[in-house]
């Protein structure tokens, strides 16, 4: 857009100047032409005469002749410069008329390869993205619940000394869980998944059945097989020992599966409160307190 209107402009100026060399070497030839007829109709008044006048005569013919002979040659010659800027400038507008795509594919080659990389970025974020979101969510939800709760978000523990599941082979050495609540009805362990319907039907996907219940395993031998465990934390009662609960659901923010599983119930986001407050309360609100601290020491 700036070549053709620098390119408007050098035109008006080329035509201008084309226009005054033409109306010039035109009153020149004009001239000549009228001094050719002035000089063939005077009387000389001697042979002498009559003869310098034929030969300036023909002088001025062959200059008239020369002129209008060389008539566009003349004017290209004076024009030459401002026709040259301008054929550069048309030169120029059509190559990249002509090459228009690959001008800017190579002019901006830089700004889509930023792009592409914050694409990918993007892309290979979503997951963490989507995680995140759906474990705010949750938390917000188990936070309308009753204030004698104690919730802890992204609680995870290291063992110095791995737990060993026997019934799976497994040696426990950490466990990272999403969401950990204290209630009156025992522990709730819930997994949070963003997930799609896609994503719940990849088989590549790690289950979140049996990440929870490894953590699951692994709190239950933690408050219940502990010297520091249940025994400590909780009132005695006449009957024995009392067990701390552990109750395990996997929080689906938009779909879940049809199917059901054991040991682990899997709930919608607006189903989890209902369900939680559904069991019956078995511990007092100082227990509850007590248990809480315990996790937090922990």
């Amino acid at each position: 857009d700036v070549l053709e209107v620098k390119g408007t402009i050098l035109q008006r100026n080329f035509d201008e100047l084309k226009n005054g060399a033409e109306t010039n070497l035109k009153s020149r030839i004009s001239k000549l032409k009228r001094k050719c007829e002035r000089l063939s109709s005077i009387q000389a008044k001697n042979a002498v005469m009559e003869l310098a006048y034929w030969y300036q005569l023909q002088f001025l013919l062959g200059i008239k002749f020369i002129l209008e002979k060389s008539f566009d040659f003349i004017i290209r010659l004076q024009t030459r410069k401002s026709r040259k800027s301008l054929n550069a400038i048309k030169e120029k507008i059509s190559a990249l008329a002509a090459n228009r795509q690959s001008i800017i594919s190579s002019r901006c080659a830089f700004q889509f390869q930023e792009f592409e990389y914050v694409k990918k970025v993007v892309t290979d974020l979503n997951p963490l993205i989507a995680g995140a979101i759906g474990e705010n969510l949750v938390q917000k939800e188990l936070e309308k619940l009753s204030d004698t709760y104690v919730l802890f978000n992204d609680f995870s523990l290291v063992f110095e000394k791995p737990i060993y599941n026997k019934k799976e082979n497994d040696r426990i050495f950490s466990i990272q869980i999403d969401h950990l609540l204290v209630t009156n009805a025992g522990i709730f362990i819930i997994e949070t998944k963003n997930w799609s319907k896609e994503s719940i039907a990849r088989p590549d996907f790690r289950s979140p059945i049996k990440q929870i219940q490894r953590s699951s395993f692994a709190m239950f031998v933690i408050l219940n097989h502990s010297e520091q465990g249940a025994s400590r934390i909780l009132r005695k009662h006449h009957w024995g020992e009392k067990k701390l609960p552990i109750w395990n659901i996997v929080a689906m923010i938009n779909n879940k599966p049809k199917e059901e599983f054991k040991y682990v119930t899997i709930k919608k986001l607006k189903e989890l409160n209902g369900y939680i407050d559904s069991f019956e309360p078995i511990f007092d609100d100082s227990e509850v307190s007590r248990i809480a601290e315990y996790l937090r020491k922990l």
